[in-house]
């Protein structure tokens, strides 16, 4: 199988004028979606540093400013919209699915189009990829295009990024929102994903995940760094704000597990740790701020990195013929056909493989590549996500039997792109 073509021509497919589908158009995700959207813009870039083609700066510059035209402008808590947060989803038809439910129905606009905001890490997301952007095509005149757009970002941020004031990235769900949405609001966006390991007692709002750390760091170091020479009140606001999140992302997210540390995957709105063993971990590897000689700086302090590195690559995460787990099997609440609670998704495996090597782990990352193109060759296509155990690959599907995983996902195709030799 030539994984290069499949994953190309996938990318091509689910491209349109507004930028790219999550899903291809007869599945439930065909739709553009704003993290969706970034983590393949981020995914892309990362290959046009490996074997350049400026078709990946054009999509890449398409998804930017479609992105930008959607980005949030007023206070809607019935769709989570907020001046300058980026949207999860858009749907300008094909929405009744959401909108015209029985029973709180999604919110939609007054022209007849379904935006939800409902995402803590698109925002940041969209800055991260900006940059790259910027740095992988040096067009300053793209930057400036979208300056709007990103001190709107930068000022989300920075005002309304932390609802609680404890200094972490959050998100929360209105309690007087009369409409539906979406409960949990990191990538893992599934109720089943927050958890205690060791009760069944809700977590309470507001939620900081692990992951929306990372790329809020990296984000603002990025654009602290781009701002020095042009605007240094402004540089110094967003250096202070990154190495604010990382003081106290080190002081509260690393716990004691075991032999020796590992990473909470979230922290509640009563500041407890969610301590299970997740592939989110690694996410905190891949979205970095590059200094100067290209050296990787992450929210997490050096010191720590080796530990998650090894601890990412044990057993109960990382399965060779296949990828990474999204939750250890050894949680009491595994289940590698779930969701999120162990099902292994092509995009987040890609993801750790990219942090491995931006830290000198580029065996252990070549490793997890090659367990994705089991997957690949396997599934011959970019698959969302599924399942394995007992030494076989295992479909995914619905709880209510709707369906199952989406056939070809973007940030699938632009993994499988990753993984191609």
């Amino acid at each position: 199988m030539d994984f290069w073509e499949l994953g190309l021509k996938s990318i091509k497919e689910l491209e349109t004028e507004h930028g790219i589908l999550a899903s291809s158009r007869q599945e439930i995700y065909g739709c553009i979606f704003g993290r969706d959207s970034l983590i393949t813009s981020l995914l892309l870039l990362r290959v046009h540093e490996r074997r350049s083609d400026p078709y990946f700066l054009y999509l890449v510059e398409k998804i930017l400013r479609n992105l930008a035209l959607l980005q949030g402008k007023e206070i809607n808590i019935e769709s989570g919209e907020e001046p300058g947060k980026m949207i999860h989803e858009w749907r300008p038809s094909g929405h009744e699915h959401l909108t015209a439910l029985s029973h709180t129905p999604w919110y939609l606009y007054p022209d007849n189009v379904m935006r939800n905001y409902d995402t803590v890490d698109a925002t940041p997301l969209y800055l991260l990829t900006v940059y790259e952007y910027w740095r992988a095509s040096g067009k300053d005149e793209v930057i400036e295009s979208l300056m709007p757009s990103i001190y709107a970002a930068l000022q989300w941020i920075l005002d309304r990024g932390d609802a609680n004031g404890d200094g972490l990235i959050d998100y929360t769900f209105h309690p007087d929102r009369k409409h539906g949405g979406l409960k949990t609001q990191s990538w893992m966006d599934s109720v089943e994903s927050v958890f205690f390991e060791e009760s069944d007692v809700r977590p309470l709002y507001p939620i900081a995940p692990l992951e929306a750390q990372a790329y809020a760091f990296a984000a603002l170091r990025a654009w602290s760094d781009y701002f020095a020479p042009r605007d240094h009140m402004l540089a110094s606001t967003l250096a202070e704000r990154a190495f604010a999140i990382k003081d106290v992302f080190n002081s509260r997210f690393v716990v004691k597990r075991g032999k020796g540390p590992s990473l909470a995957f979230a922290i509640d709105g009563e500041g407890k740790p969610l301590v299970s063993p997740r592939s989110s971990m690694g996410h905190v590897l891949w979205a970095t701020w590059r200094g100067a000689g290209g050296k990787h700086e992450s929210v997490l302090d050096e010191k720590y990195i080796p530990v998650i590195a090894e601890r990412l690559m044990a057993r109960d995460l990382f399965v060779p013929h296949a990828g990474i787990r999204t939750l250890s099997s050894r949680s009491s609440r595994f289940d590698p056909v779930s969701y999120h609670n162990g099902s292994i998704w092509p995009h987040d495996t890609a993801i750790v493989a990219a942090g491995l090597d931006n830290f000198g782990y580029a065996a252990d990352g070549e490793r997890l590549r090659e367990a994705l193109r089991r997957a690949y060759q396997h599934y011959a296509t970019p698959i969302e996500l599924f399942g394995f155990t007992r030494g076989r690959f295992r479909e995914y599907k619905h709880e209510n039997g709707s369906g199952g995983a989406c056939r070809i996902q973007a940030w699938s195709a632009a993994a499988l792109l990753s993984t191609a030799k």
